[in-house]
C-alpha cells in the first residue's frame, strides 16, 4: 500500500511539474504583409489563456531582427490592457481563463510612417510567454512581417544536408555579384552586407525560408570601391565572408 502511495505521489508531482498550465497560440498568419504602400503598421496576433483560474504571465521579446523597412520605429508589444513602448522588451500582467479577451499583439511599424516609399524586406520577432511563478513553463512564437515588395531570391535546390554560405562570384566584382547559401531546415534567414567599418549597407534576405539552396543577386551600383563583408544568420548558424568591389 505504501509503495502504491509513493508511486501515485510521484506521478502527481511529475504531472504538476511537466504539464503546461497555459496556452499561447498564434492566430494570425506566421508571415503578415502590409496591405499596400500607404500603410505604416501591421500586426501579428496570439491568444494567451491559463487552463484555469488566474495567473501572472510574462511576455518577453527575445528576438527582434529588423531590416530598414521596419527599424525606424521598430516593434511594440500590446496586450488586452495596453500597448507598450518600443523599448519595453518585457511585459507582465495577470491573465484569466475563460472566453479570451487575453490577446497578445506584436505591432511592426514601417518606415513609411515618415517616408512615402517602402524598402523591400521583412522583420522578425520572437515572443516568449512564461509563467512568473515557474519560468521553466514557457511557450515561444515567431512573427514575421513583410513589405508588399519582396527581395528576389532564387531557390536552386530543395535538398541540402547542412548550413553553408558560399563565396560570392565573381569576386572581385563590378557592380553585380551572386551569393549562394543553403539551409537544411525551416529557419528565419538574415543575409546582410556590411562595409569595412561594420556598418550595414544592404539587407539582402530577412525572412523565413524552407530547406534548400538559394542564390541572391547583390547590386552594389551605389557603393564605392573597397572591401565588404556579408553575413548569414539562420537559427544558430552564423557565417561571414568578405568580397571586393572594384569600379
Amino acid at each position: 500500500m505504501k509503495k502504491i502511495f509513493l508511486v501515485l505521489s510521484f506521478l502527481l508531482i511529475t504531472y504538476s511539474v511537466f504539464s503546461q498550465s497555459f496556452t499561447f497560440t498564434r492566430i494570425s498568419p506566421a508571415i503578415v504583409t502590409l496591405s499596400d504602400t500607404t500603410a505604416n503598421e501591421v500586426k501579428g496576433k496570439a491568444l494567451l489563456n491559463p487552463n484555469s483560474g488566474s495567473m501572472q504571465i510574462r511576455i518577453i521579446r527575445t528576438i527582434e531582427d529588423l531590416t530598414l523597412s521596419w527599424d525606424t520605429l521598430g516593434t511594440s508589444i500590446c496586450n488586452y490592457v495596453n500597448c507598450f513602448s518600443a523599448d519595453a522588451d518585457t511585459v507582465t500582467d495577470t491573465y484569466s481563463s475563460g472566453p479570451a479577451d487575453d490577446s497578445i499583439w506584436i505591432y511592426f511599424y514601417c518606415r513609411s510612417f515618415y517616408y512615402p516609399y517602402l524598402i523591400p524586406g521583412a522583420g522578425h520577432v520572437r515572443l516568449r510567454a512564461e509563467l512568473v511563478s515557474n519560468p521553466s513553463q514557457f511557450i515561444e512564437l515567431d512573427f514575421t512581417a513583410n513589405t508588399p515588395q519582396t527581395i528576389g531570391i532564387t531557390q536552386i535546390s530543395a535538398i541540402v544536408k547542412e548550413f553553408s554560405l558560399g563565396q560570392n562570384y565573381p569576386n572581385p566584382f563590378n557592380p553585380v555579384t551572386n551569393i549562394n547559401f543553403s539551409i537544411p531546415k525551416n529557419e528565419f534567414v538574415s543575409l546582410r552586407v556590411y562595409d569595412i567599418l561594420g556598418r550595414e549597407v544592404k539587407a539582402l534576405v530577412s525572412q523565413s525560408l524552407t530547406p534548400g539552396e538559394y542564390e541572391v543577386n547583390f547590386d552594389a551600383s551605389g557603393l564605392s570601391s573597397g572591401m565588404y563583408y556579408y553575413s548569414l544568420r539562420a537559427g544558430e548558424y552564423v557565417s561571414v565572408k568578405k568580397m571586393v568591389l572594384v569600379k
